[in-house]
């Protein structure tokens, strides 16, 4: 069973996006996109709850295929 931050990544490589855009898309900035999504990838840091749908639906997931 993959990781929620392996589930991202997997699903981010498969839309062809950037850790930087995912980020972007997501309603980061410039400075902490990229930085945001290598942690939540990492496991390091919680994606914050308004976010995960964000994250589905840039990424066409539904919430079920996203969260372990």
């Amino acid at each position: 069973m993959l990781l929620f931050g392996e589930r991202i990544r997997a699903a981010r490589m498969a839309a062809g996006l950037t850790q930087r855009q995912l980020g972007l898309l997501c309603g980061y900035n410039e400075k902490s996109a990229e930085l945001t999504v290598q942690h939540w990838e990492a496991n390091r840091r919680d994606i914050p709850l308004e976010k995960i749908r964000i994250v589905a639906q840039v990424l066409n997931l539904k919430l079920e295929d996203l969260i372990p």
